[in-house]
């Protein structure tokens, strides 16, 4: 019941603050949504690594360090393979909102999306 509250219709994206606009979907998370929008940035920033504002005008950084915060979503500061080799997982952070978010979670973030729309669109 908590998750709902905190992912309802009315609730602020995670990463840049703003109310949903009508017909924009959302990924959920542990802490609250996070828009399409900000999906969109987090991709691109994990692969050019460049800070820029979200669309509500907070702040959005690029992580690499596995001392650097978690991932809110998975809990994942490095991706471990099978054969135990460790790489560093890049995060997109936002310092206002004390947000965290893995470069693995925004691509699933989109998928989500994209497969709710396939299945609405049939």
């Amino acid at each position: 019941m908590m998750s709902e509250q905190i992912n309802g219709k009315g609730a602020l994206c995670r990463f840049c603050g703003r109310p949903p606009r009508p017909g924009q979907h959302r990924a959920p998370g542990p802490q609250g949504p996070i828009c399409t929008d900000c999906l969109e940035a987090g991709l691109v920033l994990v692969r050019d690594g460049r800070e820029r504002r979200s669309l509500g005008g907070t702040g959005l950084a690029r992580l690499t360090a596995v001392s650097d915060d978690a991932c809110e979503f998975c809990g994942r500061r490095e991706r471990r393979s099978f054969l135990g080799f460790h790489r560093r997982l890049a995060r997109m952070s936002c310092p206002q909102a004390q947000a965290v978010i893995c470069a693995d979670c925004l691509n699933r973030g989109g998928e989500l999306i994209n497969k709710f729309l396939r299945q609405r669109a049939h």
